[in-house]
């Protein structure tokens, strides 16, 4: 056998076990990312609610963050974790509420949002204070540089 076959098949081998050990598996890194992302949703939807009856065309309710990660809460303690499932299952209901007075062309006056103005700020307070517990801010913490950000200047 060629040995500069071999040392190439070893070297790519090498590098692509060491591009999956610096990768990360995200896990507990991402705990964050997941409470600030549904964070958005959540001011979001109370900005909405707001000013939804202001609106001449009611906008749908931010739900995306929720759907991405609904299966990735377990960190968070269980009554804030039912919190979030059943406002954003109200948030479901309202969408639909929505959508059908945009189809029939119906005023969306008749639609009742001020049930979930009390669900929405607590889930604020309940995300607020897991990143304060946790980190001593609501925002994200800092994310250090990486040897492939140090390497190829960010991505």
């Amino acid at each position: 056998m060629n040995y500069g076959v071999l040392a190439v098949v070893l070297s790519l081998v090498l590098v692509i076990a060491l591009f999956s050990f610096l990768r990360g598996r995200g896990g507990v890194r991402q705990h964050p990312e997941i409470a600030q992302f549904l964070l958005y949703d959540v001011k979001m939807n109370q900005a909405l609610v707001e000013v939804f009856y202001i609106q001449e065309k009611p906008r749908r309710f931010e739900k995306s963050n929720w759907e991405i990660n609904k299966n990735r809460i377990g960190f968070l303690d269980e009554s804030l974790r039912e919190t979030l499932k059943m406002t954003f299952g109200m948030v479901e209901e309202l969408n639909q509420d929505i959508k059908l007075a945009k189809k029939n062309k119906t005023s969306h006056q008749s639609i009742d949002v001020t049930g979930l103005v009390e669900p929405l700020a607590v889930c604020r307070k309940g995300l607020e204070d897991w990143m304060m517990e946790n980190f001593g801010t609501t925002d994200l913490p800092p994310k250090y540089p990486s040897i492939w950000d140090t390497l190829f200047y960010g991505r």
